[in-house]
């Protein structure tokens, strides 16, 4: 199990993610990572009640991402927070095939990193509920 020292938890580190964040994408997941200046890289894993709806697969689905992160542990670049976001086909593939995309996104987090940020949805929706109020 990953421990909860290399895990992602708290709000402004997901918010900071949505505003600094830059996605990639695999077949069974989005990856999204920021740069900070921390050496340790911290890593999170969301999948919603929309997209699974027993509580049993998304734990279970979590629980393989966590299990495949703490054997590729090495292979993550530092200085960064990486946040997966699980689909619902996650559930149902390989254990074999879930590591060789975790893999490839992993390779990939250079050139995601080159990106420009775009902000997530959610940031999105909360920067336009400020903008609101004020």
């Amino acid at each position: 199990m990953l421990p909860k020292s290399k895990r992602l938890s708290k709000k402004k580190d997901f918010a900071k993610l949505g505003v600094h964040g830059r996605s990639s994408y695999g077949p069974h997941m989005t990856m999204r990572v920021c740069k900070v200046r921390f050496d340790e890289p911290r890593v999170a894993f969301i999948t919603s009640t929309k997209v699974m709806k027993k509580a049993v697969d998304r734990n279970r689905a979590k629980r393989r991402m966590r299990e495949i992160i703490r054997r590729l542990w090495e292979d993550i670049p530092k200085n960064v927070y990486l946040v997966f976001v699980l689909q619902a086909t996650v559930k149902d593939i390989p254990n074999d095939d879930l590591v060789t995309e975790v893999r490839h996104l992993l390779e990939k987090v250079p050139l995601t990193l080159l990106k420009p940020a775009r902000l997530s949805p959610r940031a999105r929706k909360n920067r336009a509920k400020r903008a609101i109020r004020v």
